[in-house]
């Protein structure tokens, strides 16, 4: 068994990328009773982040606070646009999410500790983000922010592929 209490070969990213079904992880020391008061979302302008948001409106549109957290969004400016993260900001706003955007640069360290910095200073209970956006051969090479996030993140992670 794993630490979360699933077969060996039936590890959370495996049954995401089989599954076809945005998926809910918690990590096995999660104690709260609230999941989704406060949410996170990593927004790299994906199609899999895109799904991700809508998998997760019915949670956002009741969240106290949803922050966007785009980093990095100069290496990718045909992907986010002019206002990196307006475009889905205004989106989830139309579904009452009560909606705020952060552009910001991960400085040297990976975009999965950006993130779980962002969720420990908004206090967040949820990560809502895509999985794997990233060819296979470069998350071979490189790693993924899927996978470390799913490794270290202290919070319930929605992810959808």
């Amino acid at each position: 068994m794993t630490p979360n209490g699933l077969p060996q070969n039936w590890l959370p990213k495996h049954l995401l990328l089989a599954s076809g079904v945005p998926m809910l992880v918690v990590p096995s020391g999660w104690a709260s009773d609230v999941i989704g008061a406060s949410v996170v979302i990593a927004w790299n302008a994906s199609k899999e982040a895109r799904r991700a948001v809508a998998d997760a409106l019915p949670l956002l549109s009741t969240a106290s606070a949803v922050r966007i957290v785009v980093f990095d969004a100069a290496r990718d400016r045909d992907r986010h646009g002019q206002e990196p993260g307006a475009d889905i900001a205004l989106h989830l706003a139309r579904h009452s999410a009560p909606v705020e955007v952060e552009q910001l640069q991960s400085n040297g360290i990976s975009v999965a500790e950006a993130i779980e910095r962002a969720v420990s200073r908004h206090k967040a209970d949820l990560i809502v983000m895509g999985a794997h956006g990233h060819s296979r051969s470069r998350q071979l090479l490189f790693g993924s922010v899927t996978q470390a996030v799913l490794e270290s993140a202290a919070v319930p992670v929605l992810m959808s592929h």
